[in-house]
């Protein structure tokens, strides 16, 4: 195979009459990025700052969130500076996210009480096994999930076991971002952020009491969840000189799902896509009604219309750190493709069905390689979602489709 030439198929998105701009805040984990879009969904302009990680443990994985919010107020300054746009052009704005990271915060003061916890982190994995043995059943069964240290429930008994204040607030990073960022200070977070707690019953729509007392977590500390399309507050004045309306807030997979689901001509009830980006993800979407398929999580992401739909998921690994060390060595990087592509075929022949079509997004994938590599391993037809950056695509989809 020529890596130097690749031959892969562009999704194609429907045409559009709206007019304006949209701006996206991708808070993701090695770096953020800054968006704005026009009307048609290509990208202005695009600003990006990496994130520092730290592991002060074996398995600790620590982020700091003051660090985070600096940069993302960096990045949504540049990127409407250089995007040379009218600021009272721009019709409003979404966050989306790095998921299940935990932060809790003092509510008076505003400061982290500790480091953000990742979603790579594994130091509750003793608690979630004893927990998974005696209510693993029940607990999946509200939230569609298994008891791991991946979801944020653990991460927050963790730190407020350690921390004993009546004035905390915990958020996933969509929820510490939106506090920070609107003069406001709400402390909301929407349903596919709240979907990836461990303490959310995706059925009910609402937090649980009983999820509550299994992980010994206080209810006070939780945000308000808001559908995914909702106004969530206002972008500080002083950060581009105009208080933008946040409309939109969603957990990065889904939001990359909901760009899958806008593609012109893609198979609508199941689509399927996969993510090749700092980890690798494969979902499908299977409707209003929820289902439990293993070896897959359930969670919830918004509907094209009114309300939200049910989603299976899998993470498969983490893949950008291995991709760019392999950058200069072609022959090794088609190999670990190839291998890569196996374990996603593995699962997609235990999706509940087989999709006719497949959706591939993410930085890994921005050449097309990989979408080859991925179509001859599934058989399945593959295309290239454009821009590849599905998350921040499908969040202004979805800033859109709340202005109108």
């Amino acid at each position: 195979m020529n890596l130097q030439k690749p031959l892969f198929k562009i999704c194609s998105r429907p045409k559009t009459r709206r007019k304006g701009h949209v701006l996206v805040l991708d808070a993701g984990t090695t770096g953020v990025k800054a968006f704005v879009f026009n009307a048609q969904g290509d990208i202005l302009a695009k600003a990006y700052r990496p994130l520092k990680k730290s592991r002060p443990k074996n398995g600790w994985v620590e982020q700091d969130p003051l660090e985070i919010l600096g940069c993302c107020r960096m990045v949504i300054q540049e990127a409407v500076q250089s995007s040379a746009v009218v600021v009272s052009s721009i019709r409003g704005m979404g966050i989306t996210n790095q998921r299940e990271a935990t932060v809790v915060w003092n509510r008076q003061t505003g400061k982290p009480v500790y480091p953000m916890i990742g979603w790579e982190d594994q130091r509750t994995r003793t608690f979630c096994t004893i927990l998974r043995k005696e209510h693993g059943k029940a607990i999946q069964e509200k939230t569609g999930l298994e008891v791991l240290p991946y979801f944020s429930a653990s991460k927050l008994k963790w730190i407020l076991e350690r921390h004993d204040f009546s004035t905390l607030l915990f958020g996933t990073l969509d929820t510490w971002l939106l506090w920070n960022l609107c003069d406001e200070h709400p402390h909301l977070t929407d349903e596919t952020n709240a979907a990836r707690t461990l303490l959310y019953d995706i059925g009910k729509r609402k937090w649980d009491a009983q999820l509550f007392d299994w992980f010994g977590i206080r209810p006070d500390v939780l945000p308000r969840v808001m559908p995914s399309r909702s106004c969530f507050g206002h972008l500080a004045k002083d950060i581009i000189g105009k208080p933008i309306s946040i409309l939109a807030m969603c957990g990065d997979q889904q939001a990359s799902t909901y760009a899958a689901l806008r593609i012109k001509g893609v198979q609508k009830n199941h689509v399927t896509k996969v993510t090749y980006g700092t980890g690798v993800f494969l979902v499908q979407v299977i409707g209003r009604k929820m289902q439990i398929h293993a070896p897959f999580f359930t969670t919830l992401m918004p509907a094209v219309g009114k309300g939200s739909v049910f989603a299976l998921e899998a993470k498969i690994e983490g893949s950008g750190e291995t991709v760019t060390r392999l950058l200069k060595y072609p022959k090794s990087l088609e190999r670990y493709f190839k291998n890569l592509t196996k374990k996603v075929n593995h699962l997609v022949v235990q999706l509940p069905v087989r999709p006719r079509q497949m959706v591939v997004d993410g930085g890994v994938a921005r050449d097309g390689i990989v979408v080859e590599i991925q179509e001859r391993a599934t058989g399945i037809e593959t295309c290239l979602q454009t821009p590849f950056d599905g998350t921040a695509l499908g969040c202004a989809l979805l800033v859109w489709d709340a202005v109108h």
